[in-house]
This record gives structure tokens, sequence and C-alpha cells, in this order.
């Protein structure tokens, strides 16, 4: 589990001083994501410890050519999927490139997130930008986990 360590001292650095909605460490959400998507590969541990990286993180160097070289080509190109590109692709879109990925972990990850990302609890408050968010998560976790089944 080497390259499991390596993700996690990444994504520790790179979120370090990132907090969620609600304040609290960002690093929690990638942990909860990991730890909820079923997965027990360590690629697929991975992918999903690392999931925001690509989308986050650009400004910090995080590219497709530094997570191949610093993980392998599959790691990378999972994380650069599940990276939601809001100039070009739609959000439903987005999510149906994920459902419809060869790497079906995508799928199992995504859903892990989805989930956390529809806790209310999460929330710092019910504004109608945070309700508006959470319905759209809600769509698409609805939809992904009926392509679970």
């Amino acid at each position: 589990m080497k390259l499991l360590g390596k993700m996690f001292a990444l994504v520790a650095d790179k979120f370090k001083d990132k907090t969620d909605k609600q304040g609290l460490p960002y690093i929690l959400h990638c942990i909860y994501v990991m730890q909820n998507c079923g997965l027990k590969s360590e690629a697929g541990l991975c992918k999903a410890l690392g999931h925001d990286l690509y989308e986050d993180c650009k400004d910090q160097g995080i590219d497709l050519d530094f997570l191949v070289r610093e993980f392998n080509l599959d790691i990378a190109m999972g994380i650069y999927t599940l990276s939601h590109d809001k100039d070009k692709e739609s959000y439903e879109d987005y999510i149906k490139k994920v459902v419809n990925s060869i790497d079906k972990d995508l799928v199992y990850i995504k859903a892990a997130d989805l989930e956390h990302n529809t806790q209310v609890s999460r929330l710092k408050d019910l504004s109608k930008k945070n309700l508006d968010r959470l319905e759209k998560y809600f769509k698409a976790y609805t939809y992904i986990k009926s392509e679970l089944k």
C-alpha cells in the first residue's frame, strides 16, 4: 500500500488549509469517500482519496502529467475522470461520463462522494444556493445508485 500512503500525504498537503462548508478540514471529506466507496484495491482507494485533487488543486501543480508521474496512468485517469470541468461539460454530462466510464471503480467513488455531499448536516445554512446544490447532488446520487443495481 505504498501508493496509498503517498496519496494520503499528497491529499493532506494540498488540502491542509482548505475547509468544507461546515468549517471542518476538507481532508475529512476525502477520507469519508475513501472509507465509504466499498473498494479494497490500492488503486481504488487512491482514486477515492484523491478524487478532488485534479479539480481543486490545478493551481497547486496537480495536472494529469503529475499524477501519472507520481502514481500511475490508472490512478491518474481515474482522478481526471472524476473531475468536473464546468467550462467543458454540464453537470449532467459529467455524471453520465463517470457512470459510462470503463473504470467501474469511479461509479462507487462518485456515489460515496455524492452520499457525503447530500448530508444536510454538512451545510453551514439552508440558503437557496445550498439547497439548490443539495438538490443537484441528490438527483445525481439517485441516478448513480440506480446504475449500481
